[in-house]
């Protein structure tokens, strides 16, 4: 279980990372609605599937949220491309430590 301090810091960094990561999937929304080869039906299901795969990981990454499984959900930020050097350097260094050995 992390510290009462970690724990602060994890909550705004969670927020940061779940707002990327939707900035990605928005991204790759308007990819697929913009792409001109696709057809109409082809886009519905780009976009389907999309926002299917994207709940999903959404859902393994940040629900779920408490003391006892912010270590395991900083790892999986950190594999994902969500967390920014800075935002580790706010953690412990035994916390810093255990994200970056899980890239």
């Amino acid at each position: 279980m992390i510290s009462e301090e970690d724990w602060k810091h994890f909550k705004r960094v969670k927020a940061d990372a779940l707002d990327k990561c939707c900035q990605q999937v928005l991204d790759d929304v308007r990819e697929g609605i913009d792409n001109p080869e696709l057809s109409n039906h082809a886009k519905y299901l780009y976009l389907y599937k999309l926002v299917e795969n994207s709940d999903k990981r959404i859902a393994n990454i940040f629900d779920y949220n408490s003391r006892s499984k912010a270590m395991l959900q900083l790892a999986l930020m950190k594999s994902d491309g969500l967390l920014e050097n800075l935002q580790i350097d706010g953690f412990s260094d035994e916390l810093q430590n255990f994200i970056n050995s899980h890239d």
